[in-house]
């Protein structure tokens, strides 16, 4: 039996695959930014000389790290109402343009706090990896250990530990696609939608393959940038000081 190929599907409900495409990237942007500032700020306790944050960052890391992304989302989802508890929520989800606010945030917050953990260890590991004498040098010239990190050490660790970075970010975009077991239309989702209306399953997956692709590789230049170009200046920067 051959099967005959009908492209012309994806034309007639293109506007599934943007509005989950758009879906997608709304997740995948929100989640990048606020898993690297919660990663980093953990990485950072990790290796505090203060046992208490050194402990608590590493609990956040065991914890959320040792359990599936996607039992995460169903525990977030079915046990609390997020915009009941969180108000706020409803007006930022209002200025995204979303429908269903609760599934959204979610997933989103699953995701934050899976990715987290991974950049929270890239990110202690870059730190231990520097020389000692790194933050002794910024001390002797009068910082003090909040100073040093911020201005020498964390700058350095962020430039060499950036391919592990930019591998869960990548990794988040991916994992993003089981927002759909929570109801949220993301790409995946709306191709599922496209192949139950219209049994053209293999169009369906070819466009949302090349949709995935363009995002990850679009994603990967956009943190090869960043570290050829900025990334280079903050740490030629950050080993002047030091």
């Amino acid at each position: 039996m051959t099967y005959e190929f009908d492209w012309m599907v994806l034309i007639t409900y293109k506007q599934l695959l943007i509005d989950g495409f758009l879906m997608t990237l709304k997740l995948s942007i929100i989640g990048i930014f606020f898993s690297f500032l919660i990663g980093s700020f953990v990485g950072l306790l990790r290796v505090s000389s203060n046992f208490m944050l050194s402990l608590s960052g590493t609990y956040y890391v065991e914890f959320f790290r040792n359990i599936p992304l996607i039992v995460q989302m169903f525990f977030i989802y079915f046990s609390f109402t997020l915009t009941d508890a969180f108000p706020i929520l409803v007006t930022f989800g209002n200025f995204l343009g979303l429908e269903n606010h609760n599934e959204f945030f979610s997933a989103l917050i699953a995701l934050i706090t899976y990715t987290s953990t991974y950049v929270a260890e890239a990110v202690r590991a870059g730190i231990q990896s520097l020389p000692k004498g790194q933050m002794e040098a910024a001390k002797t010239i009068g910082m003090n250990y909040y100073q040093a990190m911020y201005y020498v050490v964390f700058p350095q660790a962020i430039k060499i530990v950036w391919g592990p970075i930019t591998s869960q970010f990548l990794n988040l975009i991916k994992n993003s696609s089981l927002a759909m077991t929570i109801g949220v239309a993301e790409l995946t989702f709306q191709t599922q939608e496209i192949d139950s209306l219209t049994f053209r399953g293999f169009e369906a997956a070819t466009a949302v393959t090349i949709l995935y692709l363009s995002l990850t590789l679009a994603t990967a230049y956009v943190m090869s940038f960043i570290d050829k170009y900025a990334l280079v200046k903050v740490k030629s920067e950050a080993g002047a000081v030091s």
